[in-house]
């Protein structure tokens, strides 16, 4: 790294976060993270910290300026996104622009641009505060309910008719910012999300992930597998329709995880996020499968440095969100530094404390928590994420 650069501000300090710090390190960065919460995971990692508001442009500008920051980076996050390109724009760092990052924000905007540069998506209508719920003949049934800008599943639901859309709509405008939804046409298929790497306008494909969700109407991840078992000619039909979507948002400078469904008529876009994939997807998984650190080239990206390292087939790797009884309450969360050590463990977490009641998983900060193995093959993960799944469970007593 040219010494010319000298720090960068890593926007959140949280578990999703630590290993951008670690990377900046590794590359001789002073790193300056920032977080609205007093003593998050990355606080005792970074060189300096500041506890800043999460919609507190000014006193973020002052940070960066006394800091003489170079550079700024997020990972798996979307909301501090549209302050980072405000930011970027005012102070001269790489990111994308305020417009582009508002179109990958806004999921109505995105299905328009994508719509416009013909790439192929799913079709749907807005519904704003007000407006009929349905719109006779517009779509077959089902549809999928989802708020206009949300993120992490929130507020989207699998609707078989119309009586559905009106017992989940209230709860879908609430997660958006508007109050606008969006009603779009059910794709039939395997879904999938495209990890992938922008700099100057040139994408590299770096993973494909296959996705376990939740049974319908919900739609929440609850796993994911690395490599995605597809063949050659669908994997690279993926790559090309992930790319066109990028370009066509105006993506230049970025991380990207890009959910694709693979139906009978080929892959189709979901929709597009210009940041590293959450659910710890861009970091400890993808570099378990592929070797690379896609927190460490979103930093070079950061910093206007083309990414160094680039992927190569490597292991298959796995994560597996928690699973317990609705209902119950937290007794005792115990240790499990055992299970951490178990061969081909590469970070496991709990998220739950005591006195906490479990939820039904209606959206993704309800899952219990998650390990995330790896192995030599598709079968060998998968046997090991069933067995330490289960150890990692049995930590968590409920009364």
């Amino acid at each position: 790294m040219d010494q010319k650069w000298k720090s960068i501000m890593i926007f959140g300090a949280g578990l999703n976060q630590l290993e951008l710090i670690r990377e900046a390190g590794k590359l001789g960065l002073v790193t300056v993270a920032i977080d609205p919460e007093e003593n998050p995971p990355g606080r005792a990692e970074a060189d300096h910290f500041c506890r800043i508001g999460a919609n507190d442009y000014e006193a973020t500008k002052e940070t960066a300026l006394r800091y003489g920051v170079s550079g700024i980076v997020t990972g798996q996050m979307e909301k501090p996104l549209r302050m980072m390109a405000r930011l970027a724009r005012d102070l001269g760092f790489v990111f994308n622009s305020p417009v582009v990052t508002e179109r990958c924000l806004d999921k109505w905007l995105m299905k328009e641009v994508l719509q416009r540069h013909k790439v192929p998506c799913a079709k749907g209508f807005l519904l704003k505060p007000g407006d009929a719920p349905v719109k006779p003949g517009s779509l077959s049934w089902p549809v999928i309910i989802k708020p206009r800008d949300a993120f992490s599943s929130r507020g989207v639901y699998r609707c078989a008719d119309a009586g559905d859309i009106e017992s989940y709509i209230a709860e879908s405008r609430s997660f958006s910012s508007s109050g606008d939804v969006i009603i779009e046409e059910f794709l039939q298929g395997m879904e999938y999300s495209v990890e992938a790497v922008t700099f100057n306008g040139e994408t590299t494909i770096v993973q494909i992930t296959e996705k376990y969700i939740t049974p319908y109407p919900r739609t929440v991840e609850m796993g994911h597998l690395q490599p995605a078992d597809l063949e050659m000619t669908v994997r690279m039909q993926m790559s090309a329709v992930v790319i066109r979507a990028l370009k066509a948002l105006g993506v230049m400078n970025s991380a990207s995880h890009t959910e694709v469904m693979v139906t009978e008529n080929g892959p189709q876009v979901i929709e597009t996020g210009a940041r590293l994939g959450g659910d710890f997807i861009g970091s400890y998984l993808t570099r378990a499968s592929t070797g690379m650190s896609m927190d460490r080239a979103a930093v070079e990206i950061a910093m206007g440095v083309r990414p160094s390292h680039m992927p190569s087939v490597r292991a298959f790797s796995m994560i597996r969100y928690l699973e317990l009884p609705e209902g119950g309450t937290v007794d005792q969360v115990l240790p499990f530094d055992d299970i951490l050590s178990l061969p081909g463990v590469v970070f496991a977490a709990l998220f739950v404390r005591p006195g906490d009641i479990i939820k039904p998983v209606s959206h993704s900060a309800l899952r219990p928590g998650c390990i995330i193995a790896e192995a030599d093959t598709k079968i060998g993960v998968m046997l090991r994420i069933e067995e330490y799944s289960r150890l990692l469970t049995g930590k968590i007593i409920l009364k």
